[in-house]
């Protein structure tokens, strides 16, 4: 992405790498330092990162550049530093191990939620984690909301799924 002049993307392995748009110099670096010991169910991917500011602030995170992480993590970064806000990681159970959750997209901003969808390791084990989309606040990191690609008791749909088959998949 680009934008105040500056060239913002993210590695395979997650880094993001601010540049100056016009001379190439790098301006910043930032290392989520994911476990490369790992085998992520997704391989090395992650297409990109997204922008966000806040019009009523000013200084540090007033800018934030939203980054997931292939081990499960929604982090925010200070657009002008490179340095972290903090990072999200709510409302995804069951997970057993977090390999198998992926964020692999870059984040959706819409006013002022962050939307991240997911990539999971499908057939590792009968329960899984979901595929869920789920909204932050930009600010707080707070969870909004959570939309379940399958839907759970109590949930709109959940009728619609022969006896209780939607309790045998999780994504």
């Amino acid at each position: 992405i680009t934008f105040d002049g500056r060239l913002i993307f993210s590695t395979p392995f997650n880094r993001v790498v601010a540049l100056d748009a016009e001379t190439g110099k790098e301006l910043w670096v930032f290392d989520p330092k994911i476990d490369r010991s790992r085998r992520y169910a997704n391989k090395y991917v992650s297409r990109g990162v997204a922008y966000w500011r806040d019009a009523a602030a000013s200084g540090p995170c007033a800018a934030r550049v939203f980054v997931g992480t292939l081990d499960a993590r929604l982090i925010a970064l200070d657009a002008t530093t490179g340095n972290p806000c903090g990072d999200l990681l709510e409302g995804i159970t069951p997970l057993v191990d977090a390999w198998e959750y992926n964020v692999t997209s870059p984040p959706t901003v819409v006013g002022e939620r962050v939307i991240v969808g997911a990539a999971i390791a499908d057939l590792i084990r009968r329960i899984q984690p979901p595929g869920a989309v789920r909204a932050f606040d930009a600010r707080s990191g707070k969870l909004l909301w959570r939309f379940n690609t399958i839907p759970q008791e109590g949930e709109f749909g959940v009728d619609t799924w022969h006896g209780d088959s939607w309790r045998s998949t999780g994504g």
